[in-house]
């Protein structure tokens, strides 16, 4: 069908299109079959035609209808409508925001198999955001989305598979996961490979789960800091300052924990107010 001639990404509720699909769209035509399609039932035409409603490209905008589109794609069996109906109330783009209706389409579309909607439900369960939190019911919607390699839920059994949660302390099994988020690398600022590269140098750092590697593990903590992790920038901060694993440099540690502050971290103020003091600023 030429409906997939347009190509719809869908990343943390913001609906795009890529320019590949972009110049292979004529949108006269095609938005013209989709609408044809739309009105004959088919909910993947559905749920194309809504999201181009909802972003108005090719068209006025149009929340309301988008929805409704969304709503009729999610009733047919289309999962990708369903968990966007998630996001859209979880946000509030175009609708108030409503947590439970949020919940409900995310829990839908996670039965329905889709790995993006197993992780935000898994995360909701986990947080009690509707109803009390289950964080044994967490982990297995994360497993079954890490079984689909969904990088972000692996991240999160991996660290589950280091404190515990996940039924056992691991920690070659986490190992294992985060080298799988690293395969992924989508280049952006604290992109699951960054994440996953932050925490395996943890693990390189202090032998747990490898050999003791002391060497790869600043390297790695090092490139997730210059991808702007927060949670690297105040790890090299510390190490710098209290001279772990490389010699003392108090200026060094500054211009990290400086770095993290300026990332949006508002608890890396202390941080730089103790290494100033010292630096008897």
């Amino acid at each position: 069908m030429r409906i997939f001639h347009i190509l719809i990404i869908i990343f943390v509720g913001i609906f795009l299109l890529s320019n590949d699909a972009e110049s292979q769209l004529s949108i006269d035509t095609d938005i013209a079959i989709l609408k044809a399609q739309s009105d004959e039932g088919n909910s993947d035409a559905k749920f194309y035609l809504g999201t181009l409603y909802y972003i108005g490209r090719g068209m006025n905008q149009d929340f309301g209808r988008a929805i409704k589109l969304f709503e009729e794609a999610s009733d047919g069996g289309n999962v990708s409508a369903t968990f966007n109906l998630g996001i859209i109330y979880a946000k509030g783009r175009g609708v108030d925001v409503d947590e439970k209706k949020a919940f409900d389409y995310y829990k839908k579309s996670a039965f329905g198999g889709l790995p993006q909607a197993q992780y935000n439900y898994a995360l909701w369960l986990r947080e009690g955001r509707v109803g009390e939190a289950n964080p044994i019911e967490a982990v297995e919607w994360f497993r079954a989305s890490a079984n689909k390699n969904f990088d972000r839920s692996l991240i999160e059994l991996a660290k589950g598979y280091e404190t515990g949660v996940a039924g056992r302390r691991d920690y070659r099994e986490a190992v294992k996961l985060y080298r799988r988020a690293r395969v992924n690398d989508d280049s952006r600022d604290n992109s699951p490979y960054l994440q996953a590269t932050f925490h395996l140098g943890r693990l390189y750092l202090k032998g747990l789960g490898v050999s003791q590697d002391t060497k790869k593990g600043i390297k790695f903590i090092r490139e997730a800091a210059e991808g702007r992790v927060n949670t690297a920038l105040v790890e090299m901060g510390r190490i710098y300052e209290e001279g772990r694993y490389l010699n003392r440099d108090l200026n060094s540690a500054l211009i990290y924990f400086t770095q993290s502050r300026d990332n949006g971290l508002l608890g890396s103020e202390d941080d730089i107010a103790r290494v100033k003091k010292k630096l008897g600023y």
